[in-house]
């Protein structure tokens, strides 16, 4: 059995980040762990389509994590560029730009049916539980061939999709077999051999080009979030924080965040919330280069990198 995958890559990305937002994932072994659950250890690896939207002005991260996944065995991105909307702000009345997918779930659905017409696949792995995708589906099933539907959790497969679905995958099974654990970098140190590292100096933060508000604007909608919130997990901030100052959540937003971080304006925090969970916070530097205040009795402790 010769098994392609179809990722809806905003679908995933957000989806993974909803499930657990410190996965980081191996997609080699992760194409391996979905063919051999389709069709057992026989069963032939064909490909692995990633479908995206890319703006213009994208960060580079982005670009660079699209180059490194169609450099990976059978691996191939397909992108399309983003379009740019006009909105108006319901509470103030105010114009927004924004910028959204056009044509990627489209080529994606061409693309399925297209190959199960030439045979290039006996079952195709649609990753998305989005049921835009049922009239490809149901042409496919009418082609003779198998589509399966991997998702993070039951909670985001739509009902019509997965009963005209051979079968459901569910990916969390699997971090076992894909999952690649982020060493912080006191570990990365000592695999090198090289001493541990003292505490970091206190540098003062770059202020962006005037030309390029960006960071400016990106870290201003950090302050507002924690003027809200007890604390803002990366995950959340990313995928769930609603701006028209930033870029649309997911790799666009994760990209900035990166660059926040690295400029020296945002800092990473390990925290528990409220039900006992340890997640990544971030929160933002004040511009002398100070940090603010730790949080609780004990305070948080902060992430080295």
């Amino acid at each position: 059995m010769k098994v392609c995958i179809f990722f809806d890559g905003q679908n995933f990305y957000r989806s993974l980040l909803r499930y657990d937002e410190s996965v980081r994932v191996d997609y080699d072994r992760l194409a391996v762990w979905i063919t051999q659950k389709v069709g057992g250890d026989s069963a032939v690896f064909g490909g692995a389509y990633y479908y995206v939207g890319v703006s213009a002005g994208a960060p580079q991260q982005v670009e660079g994590f699209l180059k490194g996944l169609e450099l990976r065995p059978g691996y191939f991105v397909k992108r399309d560029p983003r379009v740019r909307r006009t909105g108006r702000c319901p509470n103030c009345g105010g114009e927004y730009d924004y910028t959204t997918e056009k044509r990627v779930d489209t080529r994606l659905v061409a693309d399925l049916i297209h190959y199960a017409a030439n045979g290039a696949y006996d079952a195709a792995v649609l990753v998305s539980g989005d049921d835009d995708f049922v009239p490809a589906v149901d042409a496919v099933n009418a082609l003779g061939k198998q589509v399966w539907v991997a998702t993070w959790s039951a909670e985001e497969l739509s009902s019509d999709l997965r009963v005209r679905c051979f079968g459901h995958i569910r990916l969390s099974e699997g971090i076992a077999a894909f999952r690649v654990e982020r060493p912080r970098l006191p570990d990365r140190d000592r695999e090198r051999g090289a001493p541990p590292r003292g505490p970091r100096p206190t540098l003062r933060a770059p202020v962006p080009a005037p030309a390029d508000d960006t960071l400016d604007r990106a870290l201003s909608e950090l302050q507002r979030a924690e003027a809200r919130l007890p604390h803002v997990s990366r995950g959340y901030f990313v995928m769930r924080w609603k701006s028209h100052a930033l870029p649309p959540a997911g790799q666009e937003r994760e990209a900035l965040v990166q660059q926040l971080l690295d400029a020296g304006l945002i800092e990473e925090l390990e925290i528990t919330d409220g039900e006992g969970r340890q997640v990544v916070a971030i929160r933002s530097r004040v511009r002398d280069g100070n940090v603010r205040a730790p949080d609780g009795p004990q305070g948080n402790v902060a992430l080295p990198g």
